[in-house]
């Protein structure tokens, strides 16, 4: 029963609330091309359960590539993999399993631009983990390779609805947030490990940063964010400049969340210790699909 749960925790389902991002996409995709939902649900359903499936196989390869790594962090040394709880071979296995059958769920739909994203996940995972590329070795490359994950799932939400093209300061906005997160979660990282050389034996890009270098990203990468959202916000939806003070309160907790000790910010599955942070970014994320779906209703608000 322990190795059970060893195997369950490598492939960490408590990270699918990630995949829920798709869920935006799909929705935005809704209301730019008036579609129905009833039309459409089960292929976003089937899509939903595929991405957990890719997902948690681009998680058990990470295990796998980082176990050595993993030995000389302080508190991932007990992972199943590194420990040698649990053989590598096995989760190889399983990943390839997981791959196969997220892909041959995606194939029931018969949708090629959604397959297209879907390999996108895939080698997001590879290129990622496995030498000799490996990415997550090579300083910025490695957060700024990671942060595309988060437009992939917007692609999959959008691309479970439509075949048509996806706004492009939409993906950009979510990019460069997606960058602000991963250099917010190295920098809770080298905070904690709080060793310049333990930090770049688990993995070699800590070794190049410093808190300071990392804050400069954060701020530059929200930067960029903030601009995407304008010419979203100027094209699309004027009605989303309503969503500017939510999001900056966000973008505040976050950073502050960062400095904390042990920070749940470098362990996204304890996203839920801080429950009042969750509670705020589900709030965020109904107003801005609010915003999208009634943007007369904000729209008079704001010039009134």
């Amino acid at each position: 029963m322990e190795k059970i749960k060893l195997i369950i925790n490598i492939f960490r389902p408590l990270r699918w609330y990630r995949n829920l991002l798709m869920l935006l996409g799909f929705f935005v995709a809704l209301k730019l091309n008036n579609i129905s939902i009833f039309s459409v649900w089960m292929s976003v359903v089937i899509s939903f359960i595929a991405l957990c499936f890719v997902v948690s196989a681009n998680y058990g390869i990470n295990e796998v590539f980082d176990a050595d790594s993993d030995s000389h962090h302080p508190q991932k040394h007990v992972r199943a993999v590194a420990s040698g709880k649990i053989k590598k071979g096995t989760v190889i296995i399983f990943s390839v399993l997981f791959y196969f059958i997220g892909f041959f769920l995606v194939r029931q739909l018969n949708n090629f631009p959604l397959m297209i994203v879907f390999l996108f996940m895939f080698f997001s995972g590879i290129f990622y983990n496995i030498p000799p590329i490996r990415i997550k070795d090579i300083p910025y490359a490695d957060f700024i390779f990671e942060a595309v994950n988060s437009p992939i799932r917007l692609l999959i939400g959008w691309y479970s609805v439509t075949n048509s093209l996806i706004p492009v300061s939409f993906i950009f906005t979510f990019w460069f947030i997606g960058v602000f997160l991963m250099a917010a979660k190295r920098f809770a990282e080298i905070r904690f490990i709080n060793d310049p050389l333990r930090a770049q034996f688990y993995r070699k890009s800590l070794g190049y940063y410093t808190e300071k270098k990392l804050l400069f990203t954060m701020i530059a990468a929200i930067s960029a964010a903030m601009f995407m959202f304008g010419v979203l916000v100027a094209k699309y939806q004027i009605s989303l400049v309503l969503l500017l003070p939510f999001f900056i309160v966000f973008i505040v907790w976050f950073f502050s969340l960062a400095y904390d000790k042990d920070s749940i910010v470098k362990d996204p599955e304890r996203v839920f210790e801080k429950k009042w942070f969750v509670l705020y970014t589900c709030a965020l994320l109904i107003v801005f699909l609010l915003l999208i779906q009634y943007p007369m209703v904000s729209f008079n608000f704001l010039i009134h």
